[in-house]
């Protein structure tokens, strides 16, 4: 299963929040790191149309529903 955090994706975001915050020096494995878990998080949202029924439990990554 792949997430769809490819290197190119935290590449953008490390640079762009690098850029934010002024291009600090030596903070690459930082900003890195940063934009991974960033990615992550995100895509760890479930915004599918079943996903915003108020009435339906959280789905479960592996999990299919019965």
């Amino acid at each position: 299963m792949s997430t769809g955090i490819t290197e190119d994706r935290i590449r953008d975001r490390a640079y762009a929040l690098w850029e934010a915050d002024g291009r600090p020096a030596d903070a690459d494995k930082f900003y890195w790191a940063r934009a991974e878990r960033e990615l992550a998080a995100e895509d760890a949202v479930d915004t599918s149309s079943e996903g915003a029924d108020i009435n339906l439990p959280p789905r479960v990554a592996g999990l299919l529903p019965q």
